[in-house]
């Protein structure tokens, strides 16, 4: 693998840098996390026109058929400028799964309406007690009907889910015990009823509860022969992504922290003189390429076979898992009291990182994964 991105991988990172740091910044930032939907939809419109939300879609669809290194670099810049727009939700977790969902006729009308900004999905897995569960379906069922489908059941943390147009729904089927299904229906359909709330990092998700919602047979994206597939492969993506993301909260703390120490003057010096706090700036610096080494590695590895995939995605979760929650802590530290203020931006990145850090599963969960394999 070249580690050495190309001139138009270059353009796209400073692009993408120059556009948070222009239209993201901290106190424009909290505005968006205080609005009702957590995010915001204009900013989510310019994603569209630059662009980022087909990275990795084919070009069949209106997509740019990019790698995942340029996907990478899109997310190390959204962790730095802590986004709380859904784009690893929708145009990465959700568009692979209808891309790989086997139907062309749904993937030429949904994907490129993702890819220009008019549709935003968020994918209803996960339930009450299920624990990083891919695939959940004990309390969700699908029941066959003459038209099509009837379903009944909850979900939980659906991230971004009050704001969905449509969603992506895992169920059993009457006849399948063992696999779940996946369907897409509306989110304001009759017998959809929807409880958002605000998550640590300002963000939004949602408990959904399905109510005899009677669905077309069209609505049976993936079969259960394939699903739980298409499920590991797209959220081994997404899971990935999120390792970026959290490289770029890192990053972001490790360069606030330093110069935090440069100008902090304690006993007639800056506190960064102190050999103590040098130190711990070195161990800050050395985890935060610890990451990024992993994240290579998890990117080196998407075309291996799928049990090799899985173990070095976990392998980059873990590890980024653990060294962000070494970075952010010491940076709440070395800046002390007002480390924890609201109006300061470390406690708002430790938010973050503890979010992430969640997401697709936590350190013990891809440590037993991980473990699993070998």
């Amino acid at each position: 693998m070249d580690f050495n991105l190309s001139e138009e991988q270059l353009m796209l990172k400073d692009g993408v840098e120059r556009f948070i740091q222009q239209e993201y910044g901290f106190e424009k930032r909290r505005e968006i996390a205080a609005s009702e939907e957590g995010f915001s939809r204009a900013r989510w419109q310019d994603y569209a026109e630059l662009g980022w939300l087909g990275l990795m879609l084919p070009e069949d669809v209106g997509g740019l058929a990019c790698s995942f290194v340029e996907t990478a670099i899109v997310m190390e810049a959204f962790g730095r400028g802590m986004v709380l727009e859904p784009l690893v939700q929708t145009a990465l977790l959700c568009s692979a799964i209808i891309d790989r969902s086997g139907s062309d006729a749904k993937r030429q009308t949904l994907l490129p309406a993702v890819i220009e900004g008019r549709l935003l999905f968020s994918l209803a897995d996960s339930e009450a007690g299920s624990r990083f569960k891919l695939g959940c379906s004990e309390r969700t069922v699908a029941h066959r009907t003459t038209g099509g489908y009837l379903l009944n059941g909850a979900k939980t943390l659906v991230m971004a889910g009050g704001s969905a147009d449509q969603l992506l729904v895992t169920a059993r089927l009457d006849d399948h015990a063992e696999n779940p299904a996946i369907f897409i229906l509306e989110r304001r359909a009759a017998g959809v009823t929807c409880r958002t709330y605000r998550l640590l990092d300002g963000s939004r998700a949602a408990d959904i509860e399905f109510r005899d919602v009677e669905l077309e047979a069209s609505s049976l994206l993936v079969a259960p022969d394939r699903a739980r597939e298409v499920l590991e492969a797209a959220t081994g993506l997404a899971t990935l992504a999120s390792v970026a993301e959290i490289l770029g909260v890192m990053e972001a703390v490790m360069e606030i922290t330093a110069e935090y120490i440069k100008a902090r003057v304690q006993f007639g010096q800056p506190i960064g003189k102190f050999q103590a706090l040098q130190h711990r700036m070195a161990e800050m610096f050395v985890a935060v390429q610890e990451t990024r080494s992993i994240l290579y590695c998890g990117i080196a590895h998407l075309d291996r076979p799928a049990r090799e995939r899985s173990a070095t995605i976990s392998a980059a979760k873990a590890v980024a898992g653990r060294a962000s929650r070494f970075v952010c802590a010491q940076g709440i530290q070395l800046h002390g009291g007002m480390g924890i203020t609201e109006e300061y931006q470390v406690g708002h990145y430790f938010r973050k990182m503890t979010m992430m850090e969640k997401m697709f599963g936590d350190i013990d969960f891809h440590l037993a994964r991980f473990a699993a394999t070998h």
